[in-house]
């Protein structure tokens, strides 16, 4: 047995990590589309991968590290700062354990392997105020004990070790519906699970020497795993893609073909041979490219044999790339810092952002559902807000952890304080508490009070069939979602706002507030707004422009 398969060098976790990140980025859509609520905006697998992109691009940085021990440190401090919604701030927590568990290793042994597996599983559950199991927490349990077992049973060959930390990876994956039954119902495994153990096992492929293209590994049809074509229907934002992009080099390049009957994965399978990062979403008439690749005129030759270009985008990544991770680049920050309150805030939608400026924010960042900030970004907002204390408006459940992860960070004289606002009509409501003449503590109880007084009612359509909260969804159905629980479904949105409002506290003395967004109207907005003052005569209904994507309204009810 040679050295090579009883101990592991930096360069060969330097391999792993690329393997990790081209399986991540082959299964992110399967992830995305794991959601319990069958929702066009699932971010579990974009989080994951966007996540692990930063911690690599430090890697790649940090080019003079060659103890294992030292990559393993630059990953987990790019990954810290790159994370991205739950599942990415717990990625990072499991990146962060496994080096923690090689610190100061020139080689990671069998011993070493079996430590970090332990650290980050330990790591990633002290991630979560309540771990659950049932998640991706549970997954990262059953790679770590697998790999213990081995250990103790003798086993000393580190890759034969990570072998038995993927299967033991994928046991625990098939079993995820059995420990929470929101995903018995629905059908599916856990998604960050399924990223897991796609990283897992790409590090592995690396490992074995397998450094061609991805393969298939088979893990969608574990425990269930709904049908790979229902991937196309979640939403990729691809200019949020492009604008995260770890890759350092080639040439982001995109476009739009108008054809007959384009097929999806037809284009997917042709364009992996020319390019990476590949995202394509659409269908029929009309299909959105988005690759990244060192010959853009071959993406276009191959796409123009499908029909007509439009919208042709071209970048350098080369040029272009961006030097934010660790704190290596120089944040945005005003003259001087002064003592006092602000508030800042993640927004989805022109409307919605306006709103939340003009109603006294600091600073916006951009982002929401499918669209969720890193922590980088989030203290650069708050660094230049420009007081000493700030505070976070996430606006999304799943931005709260990144938050959480953004305010633990040393920003020197600020200090950051989370508002855990999980939608943006939470988000408005406790911004009318904001009274910047008062101290951060009282703030922090006037907003969390206003907070408090909000209900929010999301609309938006099914986009498979599904189960939720024992109810059978059918595809196309819009869903009522009332404070993160189906309420109603029905034909059309504006039916939905109707059927959900009669499940919340709405009456005569509440103040209705309708956001349009994506899939709505102004017209149809306003008449909505005339109907619900007959229903609830005495009631305040206000209508905004959110511009939200994939929810044609949001409602507040206060």
């Amino acid at each position: 047995m040679t050295s090579l398969f009883t101990t592991l060098q930096g360069t060969d976790l330097r391999q792993a990590m690329l393997g990790a990140v081209a399986y991540m980025e082959l299964y992110r859509d399967a992830a995305n589309a794991l959601n319990v609520f069958p929702v066009p905006d699932g971010d579990t697998g974009t989080n994951m991968l966007l996540t692990l992109r930063a911690g690599v691009e430090q890697m790649n940085k940090d080019a003079d590290a060659e103890a294992a021990g030292d990559v393993a440190e630059s990953i987990a401090t790019g990954a810290f700062w790159g994370a991205r919604g739950n599942s990415g701030v717990i990625l990072s927590q499991l990146l962060r354990g496994f080096a923690d568990g090689v610190a100061g290793s020139i080689e990671i042994d069998s011993s070493h392997a079996v430590a970090a597996f332990r650290s980050a599983t330990d790591s990633a559950y002290h991630a979560v105020s309540q771990p659950r199991e049932g998640t991706m927490l549970s997954v990262i349990r059953g790679a770590s004990d697998a790999a213990v077992r081995a250990n103790d049973a003798g086993e000393r060959d580190v890759i034969a070790l990570w072998q038995v930390a993927y299967d033991g990876a994928i046991e625990a994956l098939a079993r995820t519906p059995d420990q929470l039954p929101v995903l018995k119902e629905a059908g599916v495994v856990d998604s960050g699970g399924l990223g897991v153990v796609a990283i897992i096992g790409g590090a592995l492929q690396h490992l074995l020497g397998e450094s061609g293209p991805a393969v298939d590994l088979g893990l969608r049809s574990v425990g269930g795993v709904i049908n790979p074509q229902q991937t196309a229907s979640v939403a990729v934002d691809s200019d949020f893609l492009d604008a995260h992009e770890a890759e350092e080099f080639g040439y982001c390049t995109q476009f739009v073909i108008h054809g007959r009957e384009l097929d999806i994965d037809t284009l997917r399978n042709g364009f992996a041979g020319i390019a990476d990062s590949t995202v394509i979403v659409g269908g029929g008439q009309a299909v959105r490219i988005h690759v990244h690749t060192a010959d853009p005129g071959s993406a276009l030759s191959y796409g123009i044999g499908f029909g007509e270009l439009d919208e042709l985008k071209i970048d350098n990544m080369s040029l272009q790339n961006r030097d934010w991770a660790a704190g290596h680049r120089e944040r945005a920050r005003p003259a001087e810092i002064r003592p006092g309150v602000s508030v800042i805030a993640v927004a989805s939608g022109k409307g919605l952002a306006d709103l939340f400026q003009d109603a006294g924010c600091a600073a916006i960042i951009p982002g929401g559902q499918t669209l969720n900030p890193s922590a980088s970004e989030i203290i650069d907002a708050a660094m230049s807000a420009g007081t000493t204390d700030v505070i976070v408006l996430p606006n999304n459940h799943n931005v709260i952890l990144t938050a959480n992860q953004a305010a633990e960070a040393d920003t020197g004289e600020i200090t950051l304080h989370v508002l855990p606002s999980r939608t943006m009509p939470q988000g408005t409501g406790a911004l009318l508490g904001f009274n910047p003449e008062v101290s951060v503590s009282d703030n922090l109880a006037n907003m969390e009070s206003a907070r408090r007084a909000v209900a929010t009612l999301e609309i938006t359509q099914a986009v498979r069939d599904s189960v939720v909260d024992g109810q059978e969804v059918r595809e196309g159905e819009y869903m009522a979602i009332l404070d993160g629980n189906l309420a109603a479904l029905a034909e059309t949105a504006d039916d939905a706002v109707r059927e959900g409002l009669q499940h919340s506290a709405a009456d005569e003395d509440s103040v209705i507030t309708l956001y349009w967004g994506e899939g709505a109207s102004a017209e149809s907005a306003t008449a909505l707004q005339n109907e619900l003052e007959e229903s609830y005569v005495g009631a305040e209904v206000d209508v905004y422009e959110g511009g939200q994507p994939h929810y044609p309204y949001l409602v507040s009810v206060e």
